[in-house]
């Protein structure tokens, strides 16, 4: 019952999200026609996806690593796992309701068996992956706002809106990567203390003190590295690719977006796929594309006739290019990393037959 009342709920939500986004921006979930005037720009669209998936996958290798050391000296987090469960994982983040799939990543990173990483230490280098990668996005979409801003063509009050929307989650991402920083320099001592909080349920208590200690002992993992820069540089590449790969499909269905537009628009869209919403974030995703195509497309009242029909045509084959590669991009992806999910386990089992090492 708990597991049908979600997927209804979640499609409730995406039927009320899609109104929205058609009632206020005229987004069409299925438009009537998808026009492709470049079609060089969709195809690089399509093969940016790879190195897109790829850096999205391996960059947690910078936190990882660290874990796998200090359990067991001059070993890293296999690699064959590491990019198997990035793949699969995005997969099935698309496709369970209310982004539950988010769980996915450090399940499968635990699977992986490696020394020093458990589940309490997956969750929390892809929370802090999921923090940095916040904080970004609101950076992005304040800085491309303000380049952006002879571009920007929408009413006032909806640039305000996403300016607010864009603050307040700019605030609860670097609240939590304060947080995370604090954390780091004492884990025993957060652990201890949330314990303390929740010392009227003692067993409670002292489950949740050490799943905190343990998350934050992977926050100082990775500060004791030395790794955050070199995560927040792998993640900038991984954005930038991001916001290349969305301006090619501005470019092959003949929307006019300049870099910096490209960049605020994927922001907004971040930002509005981050709300819980129905599977393959049908709703969310057209309501930050909607949004964005509000404030930086030449408005369709303005143009007659024949015109406004290809405008139309252009801006909605955007909308539904974009909501679509993804999703085709991630069953692309899940193939091969189910693959190597394969290769990593068949490796487990080997060297447990073998017998440890000497």
């Amino acid at each position: 019952m708990r597991r049908v009342a979600l997927w209804v709920g979640s499609v409730v939500a995406s039927i009320v999200m899609l109104w929205v986004a058609r009632a206020q921006f005229g987004v069409q979930l299925v438009p009537d026609d998808v026009a492709i005037v470049d079609v060089t720009a969709l195809v690089a669209a399509c093969v940016l996806h790879v190195p897109y998936a790829v850096l999205r996958a391996l960059r947690l290798q910078v936190g990882l690593d660290p874990l796998v050391a200090a359990a067991s000296p001059g070993d890293r987090f296999d690699r064959r796992a590491l990019l198997g469960s990035g793949f699969v994982s995005f997969l099935v983040l698309l496709v369970l309701p209310f982004k539950l799939g988010e769980a996915s990543r450090p399940i499968l990173l635990a699977r992986a068996e490696q020394p020093g990483v458990g589940v309490a230490e997956a969750v929390g280098v892809v929370g802090l992956e999921r923090v940095i990668d916040g904080v970004l996005i609101c950076a992005m979409l304040f800085g491309g706002l303000a380049l952006a801003h002879a571009d920007l063509v929408g009413a006032p009050e909806q640039l305000v809106l996403v300016q607010r929307f864009g603050q307040w989650m700019g605030v609860v991402f670097v609240a939590a990567l304060a947080f995370a920083l604090l954390a780091a320099r004492d884990p025993a001592a957060w652990g201890a203390r949330i314990a303390r909080w929740l010392a009227w349920q003692p067993r409670l208590a002292s489950w949740v003190g050490a799943v905190v200690e343990r998350v934050a002992e992977s926050f100082a993992a990775l500060l004791g590295a030395r790794r955050l820069g070199v995560l927040v540089v792998i993640s900038l590449a991984y954005w930038a690719v991001t916001v290349a790969q969305l301006g090619a499909v501005a470019r092959a269905c003949g929307v006019d977006l300049s870099w910096a537009a490209a960049a605020a628009t994927v922001a907004i869209i971040g930002l509005s796929i981050q709300l819980p919403g129905g599977p393959a974030q049908t709703g969310t995703f057209q309501v930050g594309a909607g949004a964005a195509m509000a404030l930086f497309v030449h408005d369709a009242d303005a143009l007659e006739g024949t015109a406004r029909l290809a405008h139309a045509a252009h801006v909605h084959g955007f909308v539904a290019t974009m909501f679509a590669l993804p999703l085709l991009g991630a069953v692309a992806m899940a193939v091969p990393g189910l693959w190597l999910l394969a290769r990593a386990r068949a490796a487990r089992l080997a060297a447990g037959r073998e017998g440890p090492a000497p």
